[in-house]
């Protein structure tokens, strides 16, 4: 079923490739290109009014300073080894603050809220890096994690309504939460999730957070509380979620859906909206856009909360499109679920009901403790973490030979 039609397009070049997508409502949308700019897009026009040259090479991140979209005016973006945060009321080239990698690895990932801005980056020597900034001292770490990662870190996350937790996803296939009250790096490791390479994760509620992998698999967990037992839920797993929801790769989850892409023989690639919502998929009633961006991958998608009929896309065809949904099919919450309501998720401890109500989840079973766990239970927590590290190296070859196999280029 479709029910957009195409309103408008900004083209920026067929050698041009755009990557995201982040509202300033005040002030336009922005998107990142693939020959190192950001633009911002007027909200009526649908016309670059703006440009920010990030560097020479492709723009890897791009996020807006404490995640503020109606009242936010900064956003930050990196580009190889440079971070660079712009005032989008100020003049265009004129750069209000900058990062420099201390190992001169490129960044690949940015988050920023509560008034901090995270930098992950690529893989250099052993470890990769997580930087963690004080968005008013910029000239120095507040917070550094070297060890935490053995490749890339390609996506962060604070937790929305806690400020003391973070996670950070990778290429070596791990998720790891992190308590930012510790002053310790092997403190403050948390928990440790081992799914597979890591192309996005994130938080669907306060205590669940969702992996998705460069192999297309899907799964969500519990986050852990500070309890000192090694009993912890078996994940939520969809496993390779291709053929259950009808795509070759998914290009994100969003507040109330997921968007995936499908190529066909002939060479078109559709867009696939998927209403998710309470951890399942409806791939019953989604909807398809046929080749929003001829045979181009589509990379973001965005749908504004002050007009939920629109829908924007970019792609790997150097555009950024308009899209009218004249029948208000998606229902599309701003977040995922109330930002407003602080919480201390790590001192809560929830009673967990895992049962699966989705027919594509698989093999869901209670709560488990195997017997080195249960010989463990009694350890201190950075014993318990010492251990997750160890695992970690050793599973690190295998991890990291996998990560090649996903349709979209990342």
């Amino acid at each position: 079923m479709s029910v957009y039609s195409l309103l408008d397009s900004k083209i920026f070049g067929t050698d041009n490739w755009c990557f995201q997508l982040h509202p300033l409502y005040k002030h336009g949308l922005l998107t990142s290109l693939s020959n190192g700019e950001v633009h911002l897009i007027d909200w009526k026009s649908n016309q670059s009014i703006k440009s920010f040259k990030i560097g020479n090479t492709a723009v890897n991140g791009l996020k807006l300073i404490n995640s503020d979209s109606h009242g936010g005016d900064l956003f930050a973006s990196c580009a190889m080894d440079t971070v660079k945060i712009f005032d989008v009321r100020q003049a265009s080239e004129k750069v209000i603050g900058t990062i420099k990698s201390e190992n001169e690895s490129p960044f690949l990932s940015l988050d920023s809220r509560h008034g901090k801005l995270a930098c992950g980056t690529e893989l250099k020597g052993v470890d990769a890096q997580l930087h963690l900034y004080d968005i008013r001292k910029l000239d120095s770490t507040w917070k550094s994690f070297v060890d935490s990662h053995h490749d890339d870190i390609t996506c962060i996350k604070f937790h929305p309504t806690d400020p003391t937790v973070l996670l950070s996803g990778s290429t070596d296939g791990y998720t790891n939460i992190y308590d930012l009250t510790e002053e310790e790096e092997d403190d403050s490791l948390h928990q440790v999730i081992n799914y597979e390479s890591i192309h996005s994760c994130g938080w669907l509620s306060p205590r669940r957070i969702f992996t998705l992998s460069h192999m297309e698999t899907f799964a969500i967990h519990e986050l852990n509380d500070k309890s000192e037992e090694l009993k912890e839920p078996q994940p939520l797993d969809f496993g390779d979620i291709r053929e259950k929801w009808g795509c070759d790769y998914v290009i994100d989850l969003y507040p109330g859906f997921v968007a995936t892409g499908k190529s066909h023989e002939e060479g078109d690639c559709d867009l696939k909206l998927i209403p998710f919502m309470n951890e399942i998929a409806d791939v019953n009633n989604s909807v398809t856009i046929k080749n929003p961006h001829g045979s181009e991958v589509v990379r973001d998608v965005f749908i504004p909360s002050t007009d939920s009929s629109l829908l924007y896309s970019c792609g790997e065809d150097g555009s950024v499109k308009v899209w009218k949904n004249s029948n208000g099919y998606l229902t599309t919450p701003e977040t995922f679920w109330d930002y407003s309501i602080k919480s201390n998720v790590l001192n809560e401890s929830v009673e967990v009901n895992m049962v699966a109500e989705n027919e594509t989840a698989i093999s869901m079973v209670e709560p488990v403790v195997d017997e080195e766990a249960s010989k463990e239970m009694k350890k201190s927590k950075k014993e318990k973490k010492d251990k997750e590290k160890k695992h970690k190296s050793k599973d690190k070859k295998h991890k990291k030979s996998s990560k090649g196999h996903r349709y979209k280029p990342y």
